[in-house]
């Protein structure tokens, strides 16, 4: 109370004490000093009281607002621990592995997949670890690349460094394949991605590998021969010299026709191994493909090398085969062109020595012959056929075969493949292998095969609804003609639609003019029309085409369905490019089915479609009619029915 108001009723209480007659009441100034006192305690004490509880209430609030801060930040925690487990789990489910380092170079995040690449222990992955210790880290795990450790550790800080991007591909020391991609970030620091494609470059190695040999023999293949005879070529520049050997199998037709494939393909195995060992340091031999083998001699051979090797070569086929316990008599011929003066590029030195070839073989088996300029017999036969081709289309001698096309899933015809046949007033039927390489080269596949396209669509319009068309194009058919147009018009006269229609190419398709080309599949794809690549796997086919364009189907070559049971690693292949098909969602077809054991590996490895003799031989229109009317069955595999509805 202010000592104002204790004056005042101190004063009061004075007065109020003071009797009648002025005096002072003492008895009654002490009692009313007491009540004066006790009423002050009092309200002290409800001062109190009132404080007590105003302190009280506060504490509750305030014990209340603290709990629901304590559970609001325990929610937030947790809440930030389950995104960083689920940021975790995504980066992991990439595939990468991922560092983020400071300005300071210091980590800042690695996923679990960073430290399980490197052979590093958890504790290299706690935020603020240095990266000069996580390079001494995979020194020691050996995860590093050379046999120099501090000059590893210096150039991969040195590289972060610079603060530039950079994408490398390193082979560790423990034989992992790893590719980096570096991206600075504008603080300062970087982030680094990091992918294991050791298996990745070990199936790209090995499909490159078949690109350029032959997956049956081993040898290298047309297109290895073709370049070795370029670089030779290149590398003589009209003033060395170098031979070309061409080397063709006397007797090999019948041994495959009595013996079969299998036999077939043991002997041809055998014939590289003889021409490999004949040839030894002097050349590469190849296998041209079927039973056509050459070797190119290294430059600085003359005609007497080449003379020697091709005694070498023909006395080597003359000792007997042993294939399935049976002796096996074959001859080699050989034809042979010596460069510069039977010819100046590798086109030239292939045609002369094939008419060397032939030349041999007119005039006896197992005999070679060197070329001369008077060698223009096969030349006019070539001629002959150019002429002939020319004509056939007007002559009415063609005809367009289809052979059935199995889906394994459903063992059913889902459809078939249209196949050209010339049917010679003179010589007969001659192969597709003789005829098609020969329209390519003089543009005539142009006109012809806009009549395959027109009839086959027409008579596809034909089948069931459910049953599609398959027809090869050539890549000379995108650059002369017009493919596009051509399968509108024939859509459009044949009331066929466009998704029943399958356009084959192959990777020729890639090589001149791509870009017009990949524009006209594009626009065919648009249609509706499906594209499929062919004989994926031979060649120069390698999964960067995959990629240029979204293929509807990859038909594997049937040389590497032969190749299972006989080639090392075919197997692994055959079921990479069924395990690509299906990731990529690519149909894929198994072509040169001729076993059961074929088509049970083909199936098992996960192939979506099969073709080839087992199922049926190609057959004339009429008899795909009567075989979709369920008036002929030539299917000798079962379970089968006649369509896929």
């Amino acid at each position: 109370m202010p000592a104002e108001a204790v004056d005042a009723r101190l004063a009061g209480q004075l007065n109020e004490a003071r009797g009648a007659d002025g005096e002072l009441d003492l008895d009654r100034l002490f009692e009313l000093v007491a009540a004066a006192y006790d009423a002050s305690r009092h309200e002290l004490a409800q001062s109190d009281k009132a404080h007590a509880e105003a302190l009280a209430a506060l504490e509750s609030r305030l014990t209340v607002e603290l709990a629901r801060r304590a559970h609001d930040l325990k929610e937030l925690r947790r809440t930030m621990r389950l995104q960083k487990r689920r940021m975790a789990a995504a980066l992991d489910s990439t595939g990468y592995a991922i560092s983020i380092f400071d300005r300071d170079s210091r980590l800042v995040y690695c996923n679990s997949y960073f430290l399980d690449l490197y052979h590093l222990s958890r504790r290299f992955g706690r935020p603020g670890t240095p990266l000069a210790d996580i390079v001494k880290a995979r020194i020691a795990a050996n995860t590093f690349v050379g046999e120099d450790p501090e000059r590893y550790a210096q150039e991969r800080l040195r590289r972060v460094d610079r603060r530039a991007p950079f994408i490398d591909i390193h082979r560790l020391n423990t034989g992992e394949m790893v590719s980096i991609n570096h991206v600075p970030l504008p603080d300062g620091g970087w982030v680094a991605t990091h992918k294991d494609i050791t298996e990745f470059t070990r199936l790209q190695d090995e499909l490159a590998h078949r690109a350029y040999h032959d997956a049956l023999t081993g040898l290298s293949n047309r297109h290895m021969l073709q370049q070795r005879l370029a670089e030779c070529v290149a590398e003589i520049d009209g003033l060395g010299s170098f031979a070309l050997l061409l080397i063709d199998l006397d007797g090999f037709k019948s041994v495959n026709d009595t013996l079969g494939h299998a036999a077939g393909d043991a002997l041809l195995k055998e014939v590289a191994h003889r021409l490999e060992v004949a040839t030894g340091s002097r050349g590469m031999a190849a296998r041209m493909g079927g039973d056509e083998f050459a070797v190119v001699m290294d430059v600085g051979s003359v005609a007497r090398d080449a003379h020697m090797l091709a005694v070498a070569i023909t006395e080597a086929g003359r000792r007997p085969f042993s294939i399935e316990g049976q002796d096996v008599e074959l001859a080699f011929s050989v034809g042979v062109a010596v460069a510069p003066g039977d010819g100046v590029t590798p086109d030239d030195l292939l045609k002369n020595a094939d008419l060397a070839l032939y030349a041999a073989k007119a005039e006896r088996r197992g005999s070679y012959r060197f070329f001369e300029p008077d060698m223009d017999r096969a030349l006019r036969d070539r001629r002959r056929l150019e002429r002939d081709l020319a004509l056939a289309l007007e002559r009415g001698e063609f005809e367009i075969n289809y052979q059935p096309i199995l889906n394994l899933k459903r063992q059913a015809l889902c459809g078939f493949e249209a196949l050209l046949r010339w049917h010679h007033a003179e010589d007969g039927l001659i192969p597709p292998s003789r005829f098609i390489p020969v329209a390519e080269e003089t543009g005539l596949i142009v006109p012809i095969g806009e009549w395959v396209l027109r009839e086959a669509i027409a008579e596809a319009a034909r089948w069931p609804r459910d049953v599609r068309v398959a027809i090869n194009v050539s890549s000379v058919q995108f650059q002369r003609g017009n493919v596009v147009a051509t399968i509108m018009n024939a859509l459009g006269s044949g009331g066929l639609a466009p998704e029943r229609v399958e356009i084959e190419i192959t990777e020729s398709v890639f090589f001149d003019n791509s870009a017009a080309n990949l524009d006209a599949l594009r626009q065919l794809h648009a249609l509706g029309v499906k594209i499929a690549l062919d004989d994926f796997g031979t060649g120069f086919s390698a999964l960067s085409y995959l990629l240029s364009y979204p293929f509807d189907k990859i038909k594997i070559d049937g040389a590497f369905v032969r190749a299972i049971d006989n080639a090392k690693g075919a197997q692994t292949i055959v079921r990479a490019i069924a395990e690509i098909g299906h990731g990529m969602g690519i149909v894929t077809t198994a072509e040169g089915i001729e076993t059961p054991a074929q088509l049970r590996n083909v199936h098992a490895a996960g192939y979506t479609e099969a073709q080839g003799f087992l199922i049926a031989r190609p057959m004339p229109a009429a008899q795909v009619r009567k075989l979709l009317d369920g008036e002929d069955d030539t299917m000798p595999f079962a379970p089968m029915v006649r369509s896929a509805g």
